[in-house]
């Protein structure tokens, strides 16, 4: 698994992006040695019956994100209608009797939108072996006197759930997380952030991003259904905000940025609503500037076929600036172009600072400050300097 935090992201929505390594964690063997792992085997009744009392926290919304389309549900309901062993849920028990999904998300997401959704109930379909089941919901199936036995069997098969408790560090589910996913697509930390943090902060985020002009800019489709444009978001704030915890572990640092922004969240708002506007209207500026280049790295002197996730994070940061826009007339914006191009085939450093390592604290504070002194040249003064030290 790489570490590398410079990946692209594609245009099919690269999973890797906002990737975090077990070398990020901190752990030591005595960590571990304290979790508590139940394994057991909870009936679908109960599964529903904790969706529906929000013991397990699907967030606000949760239809937004999901991974999967209609007929991968289906496939997975008619699975438990069959009464066919599926994959384990592993839920981590956040307080007493609350759980937050570790692995299973979309399987969770399947469940709630089958048997609990009111305004948009699953309706199966495609199903092969139970076509029977098809074009029913599940109050549809309840209704049926001959599906009685069906309906009584799939309430009551068992799904194997492991509930980890006992974790002293949110970075002991990091570890799950990773191992649970080093033989399938990384899936982006975000969705773990999101459990981790729950209320108003990760809520505003999640309906902001999902509205966004300047996400719909980078990603393919908005919401993302990896939360990668919330991650971006946080980024964004982190960096704009809080510059000076950033120590070279980027999931510590989005952990302390969503703590603190979840902390006290009504007395932010209002900061946070400005600071919002400005990197919709920073992003903007750099899409009229590049165009369809934009927030891409460039190669040999070629732009990539992606956007970067470095490239977001320094464009993000200086053009959300309103003192930066201001000094950028449209005769300048070609100047703006040709001053990052340069800095991408001329610049050595800066380059590896956006595609290789762009983790630790020296690719940071290369990146940001050879993007901001390349912007002083063309608007002069007006660009602040990055709080972050040089070269160090």
């Amino acid at each position: 698994m790489s570490g590398n935090e410079g990946e692209d992201i594609g245009p099919e929505v690269v999973l890797q992006y906002g990737e975090i390594t077990e070398d990020d964690l901190g752990l030591v063997a005595d960590d571990i040695q304290q979790l508590v792992v139940a394994p057991t085997d909870w009936t679908i009744s109960v599964l529903v019956d904790l969706l529906r009392k929000r013991k397990i926290d699907l967030q606000p919304n949760y239809q937004r994100r999901v991974a999967w389309d209609e007929g991968k549900m289906s496939r997975f309901i008619e699975s438990l209608f069959m009464r066919l062993p599926v994959p384990q849920i592993v839920l981590a028990e956040m307080r007493p009797g609350v759980f937050a999904v570790i692995d299973g998300k979309q399987r969770i997401n399947s469940l709630a939108r089958f048997c609990l959704d009111d305004k948009a109930p699953l309706r199966l379909g495609g199903c092969e072996y139970r076509a029977d089941l098809n074009n029913n919901t599940y109050d549809d199936l309840q209704a049926i006197p001959a599906l009685e036995p069906s309906v009584d069997a799939f309430q009551n098969h068992t799904v194997r759930t492991v509930v980890v408790k006992n974790w002293k560090s949110d970075s002991l589910l990091y570890l799950l997380f990773l191992r649970l996913n080093q033989n399938s697509v990384t899936l982006s930390p975000q969705e773990l952030r999101r459990a981790l943090y729950p209320g108003k902060f990760m809520d505003w985020l999640d309906d902001k991003t999902a509205q966004s002009a300047a996400m719909k800019s980078v990603f393919k489709k908005v919401p993302d259904f990896r939360m990668r444009d919330m991650e971006v978001a946080t980024r964004f704030l982190g960096f704009h905000r809080f510059t000076d915890l950033y120590e070279g572990n980027m999931k510590k640092f989005l952990n302390e940025t969503s703590q603190r922004l979840s902390e006290n969240f009504d007395a932010q708002l209002g900061q946070l609503e400005h600071d919002w506007m400005q990197l919709e209207d920073g992003m903007s500026l750099a899409s009229t500037i590049f165009g369809k280049d934009a927030f891409k790295s460039r190669q040999d002197g070629k732009y990539q076929r992606s956007p970067n996730r470095a490239v977001i994070d320094i464009m993000a940061y200086y053009f959300a600036d309103p003192a930066v826009r201001a000094a950028i007339p449209d005769d300048k914006k070609p100047a703006i172009r040709a001053a990052f191009e340069d800095l991408c085939d001329n610049n050595a450093k800066f380059l590896q600072a956006l595609q290789t390592s762009t983790k630790t604290t020296k690719a940071t504070s290369q990146r940001f400050h050879d993007w901001g002194d390349a912007l002083r040249k063309v608007i002069g003064a007006v660009v602040r300097e990055f709080p972050l030290a040089r070269n160090p």
